[in-house]
């Protein structure tokens, strides 16, 4: 009897589907009633941003109805996955499946309405251009590089063109399905690596504690989209050199072909990621001597390599000046880390709670790791990628140096965890099965409970930690810098006034909160580097040399410090203000030469420039 044949030790063996060993007894908590749980927790958290928008978002009450909700989703479904009643494999699909749509609808109640995330207005900008003039690669001046990977606006626009909907709901439902299409694929392949649905459903479970999972990467960017693709391409690569039939082969080969083609037009970092992991699968398998999958992974490897370069070279050469600076500061940081020097991190702003929450999920995810390596190494040594998927989780400890040294080291670390969290999951999982497995195999029944608690920790460090911020985490009344809460409807009827009075793709001036209703629903071009305008006592002739038509002054600068940290997009002193923007400095347009007022909401004033 191999590992995949071993029932696990708490239950009474019977065969599945697959010819493995998996328990059935009755489950004291009916899959259906842990659905209505779930949206009983959706409905929860719905009506606590709707305190927030009546103006409770700073209220204890409302924060705490918010965790309830979250409370109501997530327990049922972790201790349904984690206890010692067993599942049928179409039990275990359900239950991911609950809980990575009711994380999605979560993420819709915030805006229900429209989009206000500010990476969401991004890709919104170039879905219409590609409505707007039937083309491809039309600059975006919100998010340069999009218009370089037009997979996710491509898709959207031809949704929206076919069916009449709004870009925002063709947005909603492209985003929503490939992220719920993406933790399927993840269930069907930690399924295949461990030979257990229990497994494979713990480990998606896991996956579901990354920060990113119920924000970034169900929202409506490029990533969202890229990540089944990514997937597939790796269900392929396990599929073909099992495959004896003609027929079946040139399936799953096509899959994967044009999986890879699909990642490399949609994303820039899930494709070199996509690549990266081929051959390391490639490697391991050709060193445990598993000649034929080690060809085929070779294959789609250099395919995956050939692809993103030429994609690279000649479709998107910006690439790298896009991306360098992301690395070239992580690596400064991390150099001088290591060489004794100061972490160039600033000190954490985040609540004590959040805190000790982040602390306590690190702590948990060392412990862990370490248990899921020695049960890959019981069981699974003479399993590539598992192997594979042992040492990439090494990754996550590096990801963890990242969160803390590095000066934007969370979000990073939380970009990473998207892939990062793929092994770490599978690991994870292993080592909870194994703990829960003795714990009830030697009636200690008690020594559950800390695994439980342990899970859940990292479920809700997932979501403190990740997005929207705590300063945002229910929607409210405006904030400046607030991202979200920076976009509302006093904004946004200004937005379109410029849009229908100026016409569309004038150069503004503008803050950070601004920045994308303005670039979006106003389909503006805002400038990045105009904090000089807006932190000096006096106008200066440089906005001409910019090129600037329309300054928009938002008179709440000089009421509060900015909840980011920073007022504008580029902002050279970004951490460091200590009270508002002078008023001064935001009424000197009213008595500059060459200004014209010609949009006043009391609030909100636009000027306009004379021609030079």
């Amino acid at each position: 009897m191999t590992v995949a044949d071993t029932p696990l030790s708490w239950h009474r063996a019977t065969t599945d589907t697959r010819g493995r060993h998996e328990a059935i007894t009755v489950s004291r908590l009916p899959v259906s009633v842990i659905a209505v749980s779930a949206a009983m927790g959706v409905l929860i958290v719905a009506a606590a941003y709707t305190a927030g928008r009546l103006g409770a978002a700073s209220s204890a009450w409302a924060d705490r109805t918010y965790w309830l909700g979250q409370a109501f989703i997530v327990v049922p479904i972790a201790v349904r996955l984690l206890g010692r009643r067993a599942l049928t494999s179409g039990e275990t699909v359900t239950l991911i499946t609950v809980l990575t749509v009711a994380e999605y609808l979560v993420i819709v109640c915030y805006s229900p309405t429209g989009f206000t995330f500010v990476d969401e207005l991004e890709h919104w900008r170039g879905t219409v251009d590609i409505l707007q003039t039937g083309k491809l690669f039309t600059v975006n001046y919100m998010l340069p590089i999009s218009p370089d990977y037009p997979g996710l606006e491509e898709v959207t626009s031809a949704l929206a063109s076919i069916t009449g909907l709004s870009i925002f709901t063709a947005g909603l439902i492209v985003a929503g399905v490939a992220h719920l299409l993406f933790v399927w694929v993840l269930y069907v392949l930690f399924r295949e690596f461990s030979g257990s649905y229990r497994v494979a459903g713990v480990a998606v479970l896991c996956y579901a504690t990354n920060v990113h999972f119920a924000s970034f990467d169900s929202m409506f960017v490029y990533q969202t989209l890229a990540l089944p693709f990514f997937g597939l391409t790796l269900l392929a690569t396990w599929r073909l050199p099992a495959l004896e039939a003609p027929g079946q082969r040139v399936g799953w080969l096509t899959v994967a072909v044009l999986a890879i083609a699909a990642t490399v037009v949609t994303h820039h970092v899930t494709s070199y990621v996509l690549a990266a992991t081929l051959f390391v699968i490639s490697l391991a398998e050709l060193l445990m001597r598993g000649w034929r999958t080690a060809a085929w992974a070779a294959v789609l490897a250099l395919l995956s390599a050939v692809a993103a370069a030429g994609w690279l070279v000649f479709a998107a050469p910006g690439t790298w000046a896009y991306l360098q600076p992301f690395a070239a500061g992580t690596l400064d940081s991390l150099r001088a880390f290591f060489a004794g020097g100061h972490a160039s991190a600033p000190p954490s702003a985040d609540p004590l709670g959040n805190q000790v929450l982040a602390a306590g999920a690190v702590l948990i995810m060392a412990v862990l790791l370490p248990v899921g390596w020695w049960q890959v190494w019981r069981r699974y040594r003479n399993q590539p990628w598992v192997v594979v998927a042992a040492i990439v989780s090494v990754s996550w400890y590096v990801i963890v140096a990242i969160r803390f040294t590095v000066a934007d080291g969370s979000e990073l670390a939380g970009r990473a965890s998207t892939f990062t969290y793929v092994p770490a999951a599978l690991i994870d999982a292993l080592a909870l099965v194994h703990l829960v497995g003795v714990a009830v195999h030697r009636r200690v029944r008690s020594m559950a409970v800390p695994v439980l608690v342990g899970v859940l920790m990292l479920m809700f460090d997932g979501l403190a930690n990740g997005w929207p911020p705590f300063w945002e985490r229910l929607p409210g009344p405006y904030q400046v810098a607030g991202s979200e809460r920076s976009v509302g409807p006093e904004e946004i009827v200004a937005a379109r006034w410029t849009l229908s009075a100026l016409g569309p793709g004038n150069r503004f001036a503008t803050d950070l909160g601004s920045f994308s209703v303005l670039g979006s629903y106003g389909y503006q071009n805002p400038l990045q580097d105009v904090a000089y305008l807006y932190t000096s006592p006096t106008f200066t002739a440089q906005a001409q040399a910019q090129g600037l038509r329309y300054i928009w002054v938002d008179q709440r600068l000089s009421q509060s410090l900015p909840a980011s940290g920073q007022y504008f997009t580029d902002d050279p002193n970004a951490g460091k203000y200590t009270r508002p923007l002078p008023e001064a400095d935001l009424q000197k347009f009213n008595q500059s030469a060459g200004l014209a007022r010609i949009y006043d909401s009391g609030n909100i004033v636009i000027y306009e420039l004379a021609e030079p």
